[in-house]
């Protein structure tokens, strides 16, 4: 596997800088060199910086790993296009035996509607034809996790993917969410746990010696709550984001992982010891003044 330096500048105008070998050490230490290979040429090619969770890499045993971009990513970026005139998203229910489309992602069950699905189109200021995109809720939801908490919100967040896709190919070509991954994720997540034992693929009882280590990680690798918890679950693979759904595989691995950060960043960083203050040497008085008396001169 090549180990060449890739180099560019981010949104932000900040210089980026990494190789394959840092990917695989920093996000996903059980990628193949095929796998990283199209994730740095991904990361490249768009301009996408892989240590500020603009990108991931999840990968679940033997099964092939997954790219994910960053929602934000899209947003920001179809700002940013001078003929983008906004986008337009909603859901799709069913409402008293008819299909109906509406803005925004609440679902109202209470009065009898049911989620199908989610929709969006974006505008374009120079008149051309929107570009609308329309999903069905079961080719994307995995009835876990926000899924089950809030499909209304999820369905919309991969219909407007698509459509911003749609509108710039270049800009997104072979970028998706984490949204729009999830089923994949799901179904490599169960390929995988067919071969382990039950207990690596239960969600882990006790996170101590993750907490134990998470202010420590925090101070050595200068990111805040929310940037060193992405960190570490990209590290083991957690594709939540949500260190009380790893598995006690994952736990494991993550603090292991966060102890040798801690120990490299520590080596690295900490400043060599002093030199130590000379202690006083007592010498004592002349002989002529040894005595009180002497030193007060006979008073």
């Amino acid at each position: 596997m090549s180990n060449e330096v890739i180099e560019f500048k981010d949104d932000a105008g900040m210089p980026v800088k990494f190789t394959s070998q840092d990917i695989r050490e920093r996000l996903c230490p059980n990628a193949t060199d095929s796998e990283l290979a199209l994730c740095v040429e991904l990361c490249n090619r768009q301009h996408l910086n892989p240590f500020t969770k603009e990108v991931y890499l999840v990968k679940y045993r033997d099964a092939p790993a997954s790219i994910i971009t960053s929602y934000q990513v899209f947003n920001r970026r179809a700002n940013r296009q001078e003929s983008y005139g906004g986008i337009k998203s909603g859901v799709v229910v069913m409402r008293e035996g008819q299909i109906v489309k509406k803005r925004g992602s609440a679902v109202y069950k209470q009065v009898g509607e049911q989620l199908l699905g989610g929709w969006a189109e974006v505008q374009f200021k120079d008149g051309k034809e929107p570009a609308y995109v329309e999903l069905a809720l079961t080719d994307y939801s995995t009835g876990k996790s926000n899924w089950a908490k809030m499909p209304g919100v999820m369905i919309e967040k991969c219909a407007k993917a698509g459509a911003w896709r749609l509108a710039y190919p270049g800009e997104f070509g072979g970028m998706y969410t984490g949204e729009e991954m999830d089923q994949k994720v799901e179904r490599d997540m169960r390929a995988g746990s067919q071969t382990v034992e039950a207990e690596s693929v239960e969600p882990v009882a006790d996170l101590q010696p993750v907490r134990d280590l998470f202010k420590p990680f925090m101070a050595a690798t200068a990111l805040d709550s929310a940037g060193a918890m992405a960190a570490i679950c990209a590290a083991v693979g957690c594709s939540s984001g949500n260190m009380h759904d790893m598995t006690l595989m994952q736990a494991r691995r993550a603090a292991s992982w966060m102890e040798e950060e801690i120990a490299a960043r520590s080596a690295h960083s900490e400043p060599a010891a002093p030199e130590p203050e000379p202690v006083p040497v007592y010498e004592p008085a002349p002989a002529e003044h040894a005595t009180d008396d002497d030193l007060l001169g006979g008073f």
